[in-house]
């Protein structure tokens, strides 16, 4: 009996050991994973009631930079905010760059409180957030400009990476809607595509991996009336449109060697068809990109309608997603 209780003792411990070396080695993922799990239990333990839900959609605050200028064109600012890291680490801190949705004509760069627990976690174990703002469409439509603000915007964080402390080694980018088909522009194109800003024009914009929410891929299957009177105006006032809706669709900007690039979609969006995500998993594919696609069941474009089902696959790919190209 004692040699078994022995053998028991050796075996639990060298389980110990194992699990030991597996949290050393792994102690940062395992945090982030702890922690962001504490965050969302917060809300799980106390949800908003129907009457406070929106405070979920108001911005976050705990930003460290606000309104940075990171451009001006022809005196007009545009901006971004830093939410800084709040540990250091050796080789500098990845970042996250967020851009906006709002059919190219709506939003800002603020980031809803929704998303506060994912970015407050990844900045805990030392990511900075970055939201940039691009320039709306007003009366005439402009992707070239759009796509050069985003793309300057990764410019800049280049140009002040001993200043902040960025790893520029380790930039994703996040979009939503109109901001992810931005986001894939200012990504799969080349360094020398959409430069703005002649300040900014010799620093690289690469990025290592790209998360696409919703985001239209070839823009001649879209109803652009669905996305509102502003954006469907503009578009009626302008020349050529199928051939500018062909060169401003990230569809044909692909070829080998893309950032690793995360698609979410729902079959139900019926303002970006679904179609656009297949297409652009497929044709990844067959360029040997690294792509997942993530498949929503009932959601609206704006998430709408989501069932707990798609909440819970939504959450934990996007985490697995970033954990998985972050250096932690």
């Amino acid at each position: 009996m004692k040699k078994f209780f022995k053998g028991i003792l050796v075996f639990l411990l060298i389980i110990v050991l194992v699990l030991g070396g597996f949290l050393f080695v792994f102690r940062h993922r395992v945090s982030l994973y702890v922690n962001i799990g504490k965050q969302y239990l917060k809300i799980k333990d106390n949800p908003p009631s129907s009457t406070d839900v929106s405070s979920l959609l108001t911005p976050m605050e705990s930003m460290d930079f606000k309104d940075i200028v990171y451009k001006d064109t022809n005196g007009v600012p545009l901006t971004l905010d830093i939410y800084g890291p709040r540990k250091k680490l050796s080789n500098g801190s990845p970042v996250i760059l967020y851009v906006h949705g709002g059919s190219w004509v709506y939003g800002d760069k603020s980031i809803p409180q929704a998303i506060s627990p994912l970015f407050d976690s990844f900045r805990d174990e030392g990511f900075t957030i970055i939201s940039t703002s691009y320039e709306l469409i007003r009366k005439t439509v402009n992707f070239d400009k759009q796509a050069s603000d985003v793309k300057d915007t990764l410019r800049w964080i280049y140009k002040n990476k001993d200043v902040y402390g960025f790893n520029t080694d380790e930039i994703g980018v996040i979009g939503t809607s109109s901001g992810a088909h931005l986001s894939m522009l200012a990504a799969y194109s080349s360094d020398e595509d959409f430069k703005g800003d002649t300040a900014l024009s010799n620093y690289p914009s690469d990025v290592k991996y790209v998360i696409d929410f919703f985001g239209p891929t070839d823009l001649t299957s879209l109803d652009m009336s669905t996305a509102g009177w502003d954006l469907d105006n503009a578009i009626k006032t302008t020349k050529n449109t199928q051939e500018m809706m062909r060169k401003y669709s990230p569809i044909n900007y692909l070829k080998e060697g893309l950032p690793e690039t995360l698609i979410v979609h729902s079959k139900k969006d019926e303002v970006v068809p679904f179609s656009n995500s297949t297409l652009l998993y497929e044709k990844s594919k067959e360029y040997n990109n690294k792509v997942e696609l993530l498949t929503l069941e009932n959601s609206g474009h704006d998430l709408s309608d989501v069932n707990r089902d798609d909440v819970i696959s939504l959450a934990t790919k996007v985490l697995q997603f970033i954990v998985k190209n972050s250096p932690l």
